[in-house]
Parts: C-alpha cells; structure tokens; sequence
C-alpha cells in the first residue's frame, strides 16, 4: 500500500469512527438520486462492471408487488439487529449525509456515467439506519440507508451503477474530494478503486482502498459500497473494514438481510 503502514497499534482508538464519518459525505455520495460523480478517467484498478438484472420479475424470490410508493417505509429496507449482526453493536441511527452538496452536481454525474437526463425526483421516504460497529474491532463497521423512489428512476439507477464508467467516474470524484485535510485535519490516499462482482442479492459493488492519516500516522482502510434496486426501492450498504477486505461471510449476511427486506413491497 505503499506509504500506508502496516502497523495499527494502539495510537487511534476512535480513527475508525471518525473516518467513517469523514467519508460518508464522498462515498454516500453516489447513493440513488445523488451519485457524486465526475468526468471519468483511466483507471487500471476499476474492473468491468456487471450488468443489471431484468427490470421485470425473473423468480418468485425476485418478484416485488406494485405498492404505491406512499405507501413504504424506507425505515423497513435498511439493515437491522438480528442474526446477520451477531458480533457488532449497534449505535442507534446514523447521521443523514448533506445532500445539498450532492444535487448541486447530479448533471455531473449523469453525463459521466453516460445519462445526461438524469433528473431523480425526491423520495418519498427516506432514512439512515443504525450504525453497527464490531465488538472485536472498532474499526469495522456497517451502515445502510434506503430510499423510495419510482420504479422507473430505480431502474435508471441500477443501469447507472452497472454502467462500464462507474468505477472510473467513482475514482475521480474521490480524487477530486481528496485534495486536501478534511474539517476534521484528516488527509486522504486513494489506493484502489475496484468493481469486482457484487455478492448474491446485490446490484453492484464498489471497493475502494485508501489511507486515511491522522496525527500518528497512516492506516489503511477497505470500504465496500453495496447498491440495491428493487421495485421501488433503493438501498446502499457501506461496509468498512481496517486493513483488509471484509470478511465475505459476514458482508453476505449482511445483504442477504437486506435482499430479503426487499422482496417486501
């Protein structure tokens, strides 16, 4: 990782927290009706993208009922307590990310990704869920937020996020975010950007690797971006590990709870 260190110590018990924090702004950035994008650039990390599922129902586990948006709750599709999350506990809600920032360069965006139309309306409903932080190590953690938004503005989004220039488009607004200390006097490194295949349940994945230095020193961190689009709903997943990937198993409970969520609309 080149700078990174690979010693984590002792020196930063509450970096993981702040760091997440920290990036939620940037990387929640490209959640459904406000992909923080830019103009796409050569990236040798960024894999290919993989393609969206059919709009229209494929199995009985994929087959969602035609509910009013009025009539759900985001609160019911964002990942919650239950066996998924033995292991971590759980904050209470997160912090809703400012999304004034975001709608300021949806066009943006869109013209990156290839959809210069791009015009989401507002949701419905919308909600951050509660923050769920590993007893063993406080630097991992999971967060999800959802939104309801119309079944024809769910199926842009997923062919956004699947698109071939998603992964570079996330690449350069990351390094355009990262010029400097944040309010917090934290810098970033952005190591990596990949789009390797989204686990079952998923619509896409993005993975980014990046340092995050403070003043002891620079730790190395993995942070996975999970999207889902179903129906009417649209729900994002940030997963964050020290160091190293997280671990799949745990990343799969964690969207196997929220695919299941999603097949009740």
């Amino acid at each position: 990782m080149g700078s990174i260190r690979q010693g984590w110590g002792g020196r930063r018990p509450v970096l993981g927290a702040i760091a997440a924090s920290a990036l939620a702004a940037v990387l929640t950035g490209c959640q459904e009706g406000s992909l923080t994008l830019s103009t796409p650039t050569t990236s040798p990390t960024a894999g290919p993208a993989t393609k969206p599922a059919p709009a229209g129902p494929e199995t009985p586990s994929t087959q969602v009922t035609a509910t009013p948006t009025s009539q759900l709750s985001a609160a019911d599709y964002v990942l919650a307590a239950g066996p998924e999350t033995a292991g971590f506990e759980s904050s209470g809600g997160a912090d809703d990310p400012d999304s004034d920032g975001d709608s300021a360069i949806e066009t943006t965006v869109a013209t990156c990704a290839g959809f210069p139309e791009y015009d989401p309306p507002e949701p419905s409903d919308e909600t951050t869920g509660d923050l769920f932080t590993s007893t063993e190590e406080s630097d991992f953690q999971a967060v999800s937020r959802a939104k309801i938004l119309p079944a024809s503005q769910i199926r842009q989004n997923a062919e956004i996020v699947t698109s071939p220039l998603f992964g570079d488009c996330y690449r350069a607004a990351l390094e355009e975010q990262f010029t400097g200390p944040d309010a917090n006097g934290y810098t970033y490194e952005l190591v990596a950007v990949e789009t390797p295949p989204p686990p079952p349940g998923a619509t896409a994945l993005i993975r980014t690797s990046l340092g995050v230095t403070d003043q002891y020193g620079t730790y190395g961190y993995v942070r996975d971006t999970l999207y889902f689009y179903v129906g009417e709903v649209a729900v994002q997943l940030e997963v964050i590990n020290v160091q190293n990937v997280p671990p799949p198993d745990i990343e799969q409970g964690f969207v196997d709870q929220i695919a299941d969520r999603l097949t009740n609309q």
